[in-house]
């Protein structure tokens, strides 16, 4: 009986450490240059709004205090379309003086999965709140005398990526090339040298962190897991990738030992 009451207690209080690390967040700093002349971009990644913990209060006072250049939202917002309008008041909550890009990830494109025209009226009705939504696309971002071209690869495992496509307008002689895209594995479709960073979300740093690193070598298919790369700062030859973490959650709002994470990047 004794035994029992203390397995209910923990597992009580394990679930009770979940539910409250779901709702922290934790703002990561990743420098690529210390010049006081740089390009300031805030990611945020794998939203699902509808398991989203983290307090939208707490995601403005981040972005107010780092007053960014930039923020680039790396997919996987909405696991239904009843959920879109939960996301809207999300960007309209977050919304500031700085210029907002996104692209989609695999469970927004499972929820039009059949519906073509919902996912197109979805990024037009984006577009007319001032978001840019860059799939197989680029546009040039101008700072000072620097020019960086923001590159959107649409989701990897949605199997409507085209980067040859998203590279195609890119300008030449620009400071950095930046692109961004859901799944990791997108970096293994990356010709050499094309692009100098790509940020991406979709793993959650193991919302549930597992020993031995069970989910990412038993769990999870891509092919970037097999190489360690799984969160954080990483590289594959020349390409510099950052995988985000996450503010959201799939299946239950639980985390542990893997915090909600907003990472504040400093590119040349």
């Amino acid at each position: 009986m004794i035994l029992l009451f203390i397995a209910f207690v923990s597992i009580f209080i394990t679930l009770a450490y979940m539910r409250f690390e779901a709702s922290s967040v934790k703002v990561k700093e990743v420098f690529f240059t210390e010049n006081i002349n740089h390009l300031k971009v805030v990611q945020l990644s794998d939203v699902h709004i509808s398991l989203l913990r983290v307090d939208i209060k707490k995601i403005k006072k981040v972005l107010k205090k780092e007053n960014p250049d930039l923020v680039i939202l790396t997919g996987d917002y909405i696991d239904s379309t009843r959920h879109i309008p939960a996301f809207f008041n999300f960007l309209e909550e977050i919304k500031g003086d700085y210029e907002i890009f996104l692209c989609y990830g695999n469970h927004d494109y499972k929820t039009f999965r059949k519906n073509e025209a919902g996912l197109k009226k979805l990024t037009a009705d984006l577009e007319k709140k001032g978001i840019k939504v860059l799939l197989n696309d680029s546009v040039l971002y101008k700072k000072g005398d620097r020019t960086y071209n923001i590159i959107g690869i649409e989701d990897f495992r949605s199997k409507r990526h085209d980067v040859k496509k998203a590279l195609a307008k890119c300008k030449s002689n620009v400071t950095a090339n930046i692109a961004f895209s859901h799944n990791p594995d997108i970096a293994l479709e990356i010709p050499d040298d094309a692009v100098d960073f790509l940020l991406c979300g979709h793993f959650h740093g193991g919302q549930i962190w597992m020993p031995f690193d069970i989910e990412f070598k038993l769990l999870r298919h891509e092919r970037v897991c097999k190489l360690g790369i799984k969160k954080g700062l990483n590289k594959l030859n020349n390409l510099i990738i950052y995988i985000n973490s996450g503010i959201g959650n799939v299946l239950f709002p639980l985390r542990f030992l893997s915090p909600p994470e907003i990472t504040v990047i400093y590119f040349p």
